[in-house]
C-alpha cells in the first residue's frame, strides 16, 4: 500500500464535535460553490447577449439605434460598419474580430462556462450527498445519547 493513499474515516467513529465541524466546513463548500455556479450562469448569459447582438447587428444596418454613453444617457446613431465589433477579451484587452470571428469567440467561452459550470454543479451534488449522510450519522449519535442518557430501572 502507498504512503501516500488517503486514509479513509467511518463518521461513525467521530465524536459529534468533530462531526459538527465537519457539516460547518460542507455548509461553508456547499454556500461557495452555490455562489460560484451562480456567477458562471451570469457570465453565461452575458456571453450569449453578446453572441444575440452579433448575430442582430445585420437587422440595425441603416436604422436609427440608441448608443449608450453611460448607464443612462444615450445619443441616436446609426452602424456604418457590421463587418467588425471590437471585442472585450478580458483584463482592459481589446480585439477587433470579424463578427463571424467573434460570434466563434462567443460561442467558445459559453460552452468554456458551461464545462465549468456543470463541473461546479457536479461537485455540489456530491457535497449535498455527503452533507445528507452526515446529518444521518449525527441524528443517529444524537438519538444515541438520549437513549443513554435515560435513567436506567425507570418504569412506567
Amino acid at each position: 500500500m502507498s504512503e501516500n493513499a488517503p486514509q479513509s474515516i467511518s463518521l461513525d467513529d467521530l465524536p459529534l464535535s468533530q462531526l459538527q465541524s465537519i457539516k460547518s466546513q460542507l455548509e461553508s463548500e456547499i454556500s461557495e460553490m452555490t455562489s460560484a455556479f451562480s456567477q458562471m450562469k451570469q457570465a453565461q448569459s452575458a456571453f450569449r447577449e453578446c453572441k444575440n447582438c452579433i448575430t442582430s447587428m445585420s437587422e440595425t444596418k441603416d436604422k436609427t439605434i440608441m448608443i449608450p454613453l453611460s448607464n443612462s444617457l444615450y445619443v441616436p446613431g446609426k452602424l456604418s460598419n457590421i463587418d467588425s465589433v471590437v471585442v472585450d477579451v478580458g483584463t482592459g484587452y481589446y480585439v477587433e474580430k470579424s463578427t463571424e470571428d467573434a460570434a466563434k469567440y462567443y460561442d467558445g467561452k459559453i460552452e468554456y462556462v458551461q464545462s465549468n459550470a456543470q463541473k461546479i454543479q457536479e461537485t455540489v451534488e456530491q457535497k449535498q450527498t455527503s452533507y445528507r449522510g452526515l446529518l444521518d450519522v449525527m441524528q443517529y449519535k444524537i438519538t444515541q445519547q438520549r437513549q443513554g442518557a435515560k435513567p436506567a430501572g425507570v418504569s412506567a
